[in-house]
């Protein structure tokens, strides 16, 4: 299938697909972190403190290379020495290593003699010892029994990282130990509660709108001013008039035109901005006309879409589910407009915020609950008695403007022309200081919002930032739990077939990002996924058994668990496709069935992140393709494929344990 924006798929009807750009939800993270920057100018020993970072975390092929520069500068030690020698031996059997590799390690031996005693020495000796009952096919008990007695610590890391390494019958003596732990050690560090945290977005900045300047024209003041001055002459003349006559009442009327009029002015501006306020208020909160859906695929889609999932999510107890979405359709519009309108930046993305979505859905289900959502209606409702003072102050201003004119109109006609041009130059500066006055007013208000709702979100921003800088899981628990995942289902799959460690002859996984997910990485990092396909390739004298399942990593839970097996002579082809740049397809044709195609890598593993250093794209690459397990899986099924049986006696280093296995 296609669509315009050029994402097509072509995995036949039994293809594998590992992961599709257009079902990945948006929860792509970029974390700053000082685990993989290397300095230029760094030091040996930071360069191997890096090195060792990179192999905690399941890069150990960068981390060989950090260690190697270390230890060519001088930064060298056993234990230098032994992380060295776990970072080549990582993620890798040693049939995969060439001829130079091999023989680096072993000059290990030679410089032995040459570190200080200790808990490292030790370890490193014991893998000297087990490596070299590998390539001597000689018993390796003893070997086992040295790798037994090291350091819990070193122990723990042997068995994890030579893990390709050790198998067939060395593992036997080891299996039952290093499963328990895995079992037990899968949900260590609370992970059920803290997975999910390394997924979060890093949270972008708090933002609120912010009030609109005051915007008064020159000529507005020019109106306000004149037309006040003109109003100030008329009353002078008719109040001059007043006096001429002698008379008190035409002179009271005259004051109680001033003292209405002001009276008038003042209570009339209170209600005219209260019922404003509230006008606009009602507007934002319960018009649902324009709630519309914004185009599909921008950044106010995703926006809209989180509004929608968290007003369902956060429905008050005492509300059904539609009468809540009709009560705040007008809300939902205008928090949505406003979210979109701060953020829409092209370095933004709607995840960074969906923590201000969640809580101002959340305020907003909090201030339903407690009756508070309209208390604006009481804020700006119009008291009786400025209704009362207004109208009363009209009535009095009319009344006695009536009764100056009538005073002064037979003795003085143009007292009727100094009326008419107060009333003209009152009605043009009344409006024109009616909307000077209620812009300052609604100026102040909207600045006491905003300044209300940004300490608000801060306050928010700070407890979610902390919270998640509190419990997100680091890179090097990260990959033990999936090292213990990996552990678990090869535990089920040995279980399930009834084989022992004796029985297998090399086995590979395969791990690539599930169909969906969400994922992150910390700057010079490897990509992490909240869903795995995890794929196990049993080799065995009969065959290869495999074994695929959906990891579920946020809960530590495998389903869709599928089981299959056939013989080498089965395996007819293995293949790699590279569509585009840094797109992998690995293709395993049976000779009864079609093509499977398995999904390994698309450009998305190569981005970065807008806040890191530029990487090289190639490296990037090549790192993230390692962490899937990928090159010891195809060295296997390359094998198999090409050889059949007789790969398994090729390499000398595996024919004992093959006749063992034979007998």
């Amino acid at each position: 299938m296609s669509d315009s924006s050029g994402t097509s798929n072509t995995a036949e009807r039994d293809a594998t697909v590992g992961m599709q750009a257009r079902d990945v939800t948006d929860s792509t993270v970029y974390m700053n972190s000082t685990v993989y920057q290397v300095d230029p100018a760094a030091t040996p020993s930071k360069k191997y403190e890096i090195g060792v970072k990179y192999l905690e975390t399941g890069a150990p092929d960068r981390a060989r290379g950090l260690i190697a520069e270390a230890i060519a500068l001088g930064h060298d030690s056993g234990e230098v020495r032994f992380h060295w020698v776990l970072a080549m031996l990582s993620k890798r059997s040693y049939r995969d290593l060439d001829l130079a590799e091999r023989r680096q390690i072993s000059d290990v031996s030679d410089v032995l003699p040459g570190y200080a005693d200790d808990e490292w020495k030790d370890a490193l000796e014991a893998i000297c010892e087990l490596l070299e009952c590998l390539r001597s096919h000689t018993d390796p008990a003893r070997a086992l029994k040295k790798v037994d007695d090291v350091g819990l610590a070193q122990r723990d890391m042997i068995d994890r990282h030579l893990d390709l390494v050790l198998t067939g019958g060395l593992k036997d003596s080891r299996w039952t130990r290093i499963h328990q732990n895995a079992v037990n050690d899968r949900a260590v560090g609370d992970r059920h509660d803290r997975a999910w945290a390394y997924f979060q977005p890093v949270p972008e900045k708090p933002r609120a709108r912010v009030p609109a300047p005051v915007s008064i024209r020159r000529r507005d003041w020019v109106t306000a001013v004149g037309g006040s001055a003109l109003v100030l002459v008329a009353v002078g003349k008719l109040g001059q008039t007043a006096l001429a006559l002698h008379r008190p009442v035409p002179m009271l009327a005259c004051a109680l035109v001033l003292v209405s009029g002001h009276v008038a002015a003042v209570y009339g501006l209170r209600w005219h901005y209260s019922a404003l306020r509230l006008r606009t208020k009602e507007r934002q909160h319960t018009d649902r006309r324009g709630v519309l859906r914004p185009p599909e695929g921008g950044f106010a889609s995703e926006v809209d879409h989180d509004f929608e999932h968290y007003f369902a999510r956060y429905v008050p107890s005492d509300v059904t589910p539609w009468d809540w979405r009709l009560g705040t359709a007008g809300i939902r519009r205008t928090l949505r407009d406003e979210i979109v309108e701060i953020y829409r930046e092209q370095r933004v993305k709607a995840g960074s915020i969906r923590w201000l979505v969640r809580y101002l859905v959340a305020d907003t289900r909090k201030r339903w609950s407690a009756g508070t959502l309209w208390d604006y209606r009481v804020q700006y409702r119009t008291p009786l008695a400025t209704k009362a003072w207004f109208f009363t102050a009209v009535i009095v201003l009319g009344a006695a403007l009536d009764t100056v004119v009538t005073a002064v109109a037979p003795t003085r006609p143009v007292a009727l022309a100094y009326a008419g041009l107060g009333l003209v130059s009152g009605r043009a500066a009344g409006f024109t200081w009616r909307r000077i006055v209620t812009e300052h007013w609604r100026h102040r208000d909207e600045q006491a919002e905003y300044d209300a709702a940004y300490l608000e979100r801060l306050e928010e921003f700070q407890r979610w930032s902390g919270k998640l800088e509190s419990i997100r899981p680091s890179e090097s628990e990260m990959e033990y739990w999936l090292y213990c995942d990996r552990t678990v289902l090869l535990g089920k799959a040995l279980s399930h077939y009834q084989l022992a460690w004796r029985d297998v002859i090399a086995h590979a996984f395969l791990q690539v990002p599930a169909s969906r997910y969400k994922r992150a990485r910390a700057a010079g990092g490897p990509w992490r996924y909240s869903k795995y396909d995890v794929r196990l390739f049993l080799v065995t004298l009969d065959g290869v058994r495999e074994v695929s399942g959906e990891l579920d990593f946020e809960r530590a839970l495998f389903w869709k668990e599928d089981r299959e097996n056939y013989s080498f002579r089965q395996v007819s082809s293995v293949r790699v496709i590279e569509t585009t740049g840094f797109e992998y397809t690995l293709k395993l044709t049976l000779t009864n069935g079609p093509t499977r195609d398995i999904r390994i890598t698309e450009r998305a593993v190569v981005e970065q992140g807008a806040d890191e250093e530029p990487e090289d794209p190639e490296k990037l690459f090549r790192m993230n393709l390692e962490t899937t397990g990928f090159a010891h899986t195809l060295h296997i099924l390359e094998g198999i494929a090409a050889e059949g049986a007789s790969w398994i006696t090729r390499d000398p280093l595996t024919v004992k344990g093959f006749q063992e296995a034979a007998r």
